[in-house]
Order: structure tokens, then C-alpha cells, then sequence
């Protein structure tokens, strides 16, 4: 990220090309084999103008750039209200979706644990990944910071998160959810997303960890193996 503090500081149109003519020279030099990401950030370190400030600015970017070059979405990158799964809707529908860093906020890029204040959210940026059955082709990415909490548990918790929210999303069924939106049945729509969401698929997804030779419950499993304590020994 970067931009500009003051109104004045630098021309805004001079400063995109010169990104632009950078990013580009970047992106030649790419095998054939790698996509180039590009994310965005509306403030921080940035406070005026940022140059890389929404994904409008992003995709523009990216489709300057070349068919290799995909937006990546931060979740905590966006403005309060912002609809981040239907910007997920639109880019995945443009085939530029390039990946994520997920996280989760309260107020602005808190970078929380994902799922852990906007499960519902999380929820419905997997509907629209999930469409056609599965995600595929799109990175998945935790970007997140620990402070307070052990660090390795919080990591492990944001993957269990994930998954419960994946395995919800596959649970929709989306032929009774397009019969609901053809005849304008708004409630039945949105009833048809909130019970798969309400669904308690915390049990299957144990099942299904334990099956590939996880834990059933990876948390329980970290702390009884003393790892933390070993390190933390280690440590002093």
C-alpha cells in the first residue's frame, strides 16, 4: 500500500502511471506458469488518497496488466458495511478472482481470527466461492496477527472456522434457492442460506479431520501434546 497524506502532496493521475509502467515490468518478467496478485487497501499507510484503494482500482489494474493478473481480497480491507461477497461475486463471475487473505474485523483491518465477529459473512463469501461445488483455483490465505492470544491455537482455530464455513456454504441447496429468487419469494431465499447456516456441522467436519488423520478436535489435540509449554521452556 502506499498514497499520499495531503491534497496536493503528489499528482494523483502521474502517480498510477508511474505504478502502472512498475507493475508492469513485473508482470513481464512472470513464467508462464505464475498469476500476479494484486491487492488493495482504502487507508493505511495512506490517509489521503491511496493508490491501490478499493477493488475498482484493483481490477482496473489488473485488467492494464494482463489475463494473469487477479485481485486479491483482504477481508478486513474494506470500508464498514462494505458487501465484500458480492465484490467476491462479481470478480469470480470476471474469472479475476486471485485469492484471499482472511481475517476478520470489528472496525476497520483489525486482523481477528476469522469467523470470529462476522461468521455470517464468512458464510456467504463461501456460498459464492462455492458455486459450481467447490472452491478451486483460488488462494486461500490467512493473513492475521496474534497478540493476546496463543498464536498457534488462534491459527488452528481460523482453519477449523474456515472449514465449518466452507462445509455450511456446500449445505445450501441452490435449486430450491434460484426457484425461490424466479418467483420473488424474498423470505423463502433468504430462509433457504439461513438454515444451511444454522446447520451444526461442526460433527461431520471432526469426522472428516479424522478421516485424512487429523484430530477430531486439532485445538484439545495442541494442547495435550505440550507443544506451547516445550516452547515456551525452550524459550527461556
Amino acid at each position: 500500500a502506499d498514497g499520499t497524506n495531503y491534497p496536493g502532496q503528489d499528482d494523483l493521475r502521474e502517480r498510477r502511471h508511474r505504478m502502472l509502467d512498475c507493475l508492469g515490468r513485473v508482470y513481464a518478467q512472470l513464467p508462464a506458469e505464475q498469476e500476479f496478485l494484486v491487492e488493495y487497501k482504502f487507508f493505511e499507510p495512506a490517509f489521503y488518497a491511496t493508490d491501490l484503494a478499493d477493488w475498482g482500482s484493483a481490477l482496473l489494474t489488473c485488467l492494464k496488466l494482463g489475463e494473469r493478473a487477479k485481485v486479491l481480497v483482504d477481508l478486513g480491507h474494506h470500508a464498514q458495511g462494505t458487501n465484500i461477497e458480492q465484490i467476491v461475486a462479481f470478480l469470480a463471475d470476471e474469472d479475476r478472482l486471485g485469492g484471499f487473505h482472511f481475517n476478520n474485523r470489528k472496525y476497520a483491518d483489525d486482523d481477528l481470527i476469522v469467523g470470529s465477529v462476522n461468521p455470517w459473512e464468512l458464510f456467504l463469501i463461501f456460498f459464492e466461492l462455492a458455486e459450481g461445488g467447490r472452491v478451486g483455483g483460488i488462494r486461500l490465505t490467512i493473513d492475521q496477527s496474534h497478540n493476546i492470544e496463543a498464536k498457534v491455537e488462534a491459527m488452528v482455530l481460523s482453519i477449523v472456522n474456515l472449514q465449518e464455513a466452507y462445509a455450511k456454504a456446500l449445505l445450501v441447496d441452490r435449486e430450491a434457492l434460484r426457484a425461490a429468487q424466479q418467483d420473488g419469494d424474498v423470505l423463502l431465499g433468504h430462509e433457504i442460506l439461513l438454515d444451511a447456516f444454522r446447520t451444526d456441522v461442526r460433527p461431520l467436519c471432526a469426522r472428516a479431520r479424522a478421516a485424512l488423520g487429523a484430530a477430531e478436535d486439532p485445538i484439545a489435540a495442541h494442547r495435550e501434546s505440550g507443544y506451547a509449554k516445550q516452547k515456551a521452556e525452550e524459550r527461556r
